[in-house]
Order: C-alpha cells, then sequence, then structure tokens
C-alpha cells in the first residue's frame, strides 16, 4: 500500500481505476463527523495508528460501514452482491 502513494505525481488522465485505496477513500468522505481521507502515506499513518488500538479499530470500521451501507442503498445504480 506505501508504494500506492510513492510514485511519479502524473496522473492518468480519465476515469479513474477502482483500487482498494480509492475505495476506501470514497467510503471514508461518507462518515458522518470524520473528515478522513485515503489519500497519501500520511493519512495512511494515521489509519495504522487508529489499527493499533482494537477496540477504536472496531468502532472505526462499524462507522465506515454504516455510512458506506448507508450511501450504495440511497444509490439505485449500486450492485448487490
Amino acid at each position: 500500500m506505501q508504494l500506492y502513494f510513492v510514485g511519479n505525481s502524473k496522473r492518468p488522465r480519465g476515469t479513474l481505476i477502482t483500487t482498494l485505496p480509492v475505495t476506501l477513500n470514497n467510503d471514508l468522505k461518507h462518515v458522518p463527523g470524520e473528515r478522513m481521507t485515503l489519500a497519501s502515506q500520511r493519512d495512511l499513518d494515521l489509519i495504522r495508528g487508529i489499527a493499533e488500538n482494537r477496540d477504536e479499530w472496531r468502532t472505526f470500521i462499524a462507522e465506515i460501514r454504516r455510512a458506506a451501507e448507508a450511501v450504495r442503498s440511497d444509490d439505485p445504480t449500486s450492485k448487490r452482491l
């Protein structure tokens, strides 16, 4: 995951490729009360810090899951597995 954020500053034009960091970043944007993103190595380090505390991590993941499910349930074009 660290290599994802290290690279040249040129970004490809066009539609963004759906990767795990992109998906996680989109889910983090919808968590109420949080202004967290996954757009840099610093953001990744912050999330790793949360992961070191099991209870805090479980709470964090539950909030992300609730927010992501709420957004997807509002989106009629989302695909359910």
